[in-house]
């Protein structure tokens, strides 16, 4: 039996004649970021940061825009021509390796964020003493109330419980950013904490990869995600600290991760189906390596990023519309667009519909395209926010410029599926792939492969898998085998490593 299954083995080599295919296909020229479609402040910011750093030109773009976005996000939500009122924050999600400045680029920026964490630090101290001393005059008074024999009847005590007043409210927690929280953590942080914050980390892997996305987490974590970006309040219901829903609360992403985790996450069928990624906005740029010699920064580029900085100091400094006693749950004011605004955001809308039909330009990345006029509305209306943050009205130059970022955010999205990089059953194939390129079998089975990796669980899965590595030429079909390894197996393909022919 060993040497027919030797001369099977030696058989099917001779009839291979290519090299097998690669899974996942070399990129495509990524578009260039069109930075003439921002306002000259944001404009001359990316400019200058590129200078300065020389990072790739989309890299900056989002370190600048994540930053703008989250400094204006509490200050009003858009409503869009057919009534709807939505939020203004948004998901960034920028893809380079290590060494391509990802860091470098926003730590120049998230540093007027910082700086204004300082000074609500120092506040924080200030009115933390003053409550800490109120809240023990309240307790003692309370305390003595309950104990007092004068208040002898329940009415009484209320009364007087009444006239004590309520609980003295502590100081919001003095943080605008974080980077990896739990969704336990994110929802504490938004009880105690600021109303608009941001999840901010250029090693956006230890988020993605950490607690809050494992298996068992992930679901809950997205559409917690996903229900933010909605505007919904989180709502959470535990037998420990009981039910709490929080509504008027803001939350800006941008998370920096290398490309490997990048097509893990973007490929991550169940977060496709259960909508987070169709809400996060992607680039993927060409690395600027070997390119960024050193020179002297100018004047210009230094003063351009300052006098962003300084805007964006002075936004964070304004108060924010809340509820009435409770300056943590947002009422933001509505902005609304022009009537020449609206017309172009219906047009755009309706380009965008006759695209996502079956086999149309944008059908492989129709959730994200179904979004695209909103994403278009909240950058637009960031950007009006930023040249006058006291704005009502986004106008038509405004939306403009956001739909032309909206869709140089589909191509990029576009592009990624195009190279395979999002494609949830060529991402499983190719971690098989590796998988088979790692072991010293010279044929495989279906059970061999969902008995033994994790990632594959049923017969039909692997039956799926097969049929990708067979088409791309890194498996080929064997004659019928009946044993294999001592077991009888109907199907068997010989592995095929690229070194052979």
């Amino acid at each position: 039996m060993k040497a027919v299954i030797k001369d099977l083995i030696e058989n099917a080599t001779l009839i291979e004649t290519e090299e097998p295919e690669p899974l996942l296909k070399e990129s495509l020229q990524p578009y260039e970021f069109p930075i003439e479609e921002c306002p000259a402040l944001i404009r001359n910011a990316i400019l200058g940061l590129n200078d300065k750093i020389q990072a790739p030109m989309a890299i900056c773009a989002q370190s600048v825009l994540a930053v703008a976005n989250l400094a204006v996000q509490g200050h009003g939500n858009i409503k869009l021509p057919f009534g709807q009122i939505r939020p203004i924050s948004c998901l960034f999600l920028t893809i380079a390796d290590s060494g391509d400045r990802k860091t470098s680029c926003d730590n120049e920026i998230i540093k007027y964020i910082e700086q204004h964490e300082d000074k609500l630090r120092e506040n924080y101290k200030q009115k933390y003493n003053s409550w800490k001393n109120d809240l023990e005059a309240w307790e003692s008074q309370k305390k003595k109330i309950l104990s007092d024999n004068k208040f002898s009847d329940r009415s009484s005590k209320k009364l007087a419980l009444d006239a004590l007043g309520a609980e003295p409210t502590k100081p919001l927690d003095p943080i605008l950013t974080c980077t990896e929280p739990t969704f336990e953590g994110l929802c504490k942080l938004m009880i105690t904490g600021q109303p608009s914050i941001g999840i901010f980390s250029s090693e956006g892997g230890q988020f993605i990869g950490g607690h809050s996305m494992k298996d068992e987490n992930k679901i809950r974590t997205a559409t917690a995600l996903s229900d933010l970006w909605d505007g919904k309040p989180i709502k959470r219901i535990r037998s420990g600290d009981g039910a709490i829903s929080l509504p008027g609360r803001r939350l800006c992403i941008h998370l920096m991760v290398q490309p490997k985790i990048a097509a893990d996450f973007l490929s991550d069928d169940q977060l496709r189906d259960q909508g987070l990624l169709s809400r996060i906005l992607a680039v993927s740029p060409l690395s600027t390596v070997g390119k960024r010699f050193c020179r002297i920064v100018s004047e210009e580029s230094t003063r351009a990023i300052e006098t962003f900085g300084e805007k964006i100091s002075d936004i964070l400094s304004l108060a924010l519309i809340t509820k009435e006693n409770c300056e943590n749950e947002l009422t933001p004011r509505t902005l609304t667009f022009d009537n020449e605004a609206s017309e172009l955001f219906n047009e755009f809308a309706d380009y965008i519909e006759t695209r996502i039909i079956q086999e149309g330009h944008l059908e492989s990345i129709k959730g994200l395209a179904n979004k695209l006029p909103e994403h278009a509305a909240r950058i637009a209306t960031t950007f009006a926010l930023i040249e006058n943050i006291q704005a009502n009205i986004v106008s038509y130059k405004h939306l403009k410029m956001g739909i032309c970022i909206a869709k140089y955010y589909g191509e990029e999205a576009l592009r990624l599926v195009r190279d395979g990089k999002t494609d949830p059953d060529i991402a499983l194939a190719e971690k098989v792939r590796i998988w088979l390129e790692n072991r010293d079998d010279e044929m495989i089975s279906p059970p061999d492969i969902y008995q033994n990796l994790s990632i594959i669980r049923d017969k039909a899965t692997a039956l799926k898998v097969i049929s990708i590595l067979e088409n791309h030429g890194w498996l080929r079909k064997l004659p019928n085998i009946t044993t294999v390894k001592g077991k009888t197996r109907k199907d068997v393909w010989k592995i095929i490593r690229k070194e052979e022919k």
